[in-house]
């Protein structure tokens, strides 16, 4: 389950969803683009969460898999946007930029291990 392959796979999906939240956050808030894209703890705990795509897709198939990762990463990223790191957004900006990364994660999570399975 845990393969280097899907480690990595796992790993490319959290960079770009966090760079697809970044870019979220760029065009709903206004902030600096690029500050949020080269943040190590954003990238660090992105690709963190995406690992967690790794047993859902590994146990489910199919609309399953996409649905639970993206609720599962939504939620991980959400809960502790609002509840560790203090984010003071409302509730509905930090799901929509959360949605959007796990929205990227999950399609390229699904796109790159559907080619390794090949």
């Amino acid at each position: 389950m845990f393969t280097a392959r899907n480690v990595i796979v796992a790993a490319i999906a959290g960079i770009l969803g966090c760079i697809a939240n970044s870019i979220a956050i760029t065009v709903m808030a206004g902030a600096e683009l690029m500050p949020l894209i080269l943040s190590a703890g954003r990238e660090f705990w992105s690709v963190v969460f995406a690992l967690a795509l790794i047993p859902i897709f590994a146990r489910m198939s199919g609309a399953a898999a996409w649905i639970t990762g993206f609720v599962v990463l939504n939620a991980l990223a959400s809960l502790s946007a609002k509840l560790i790191w203090g984010a003071g957004a409302p509730w509905s900006f930090v799901l929509t930029v959360n949605g959007a990364y796990a929205i990227v994660a999950v399609a390229v999570y699904a796109v790159g291990r559907e080619k390794a399975v090949r």
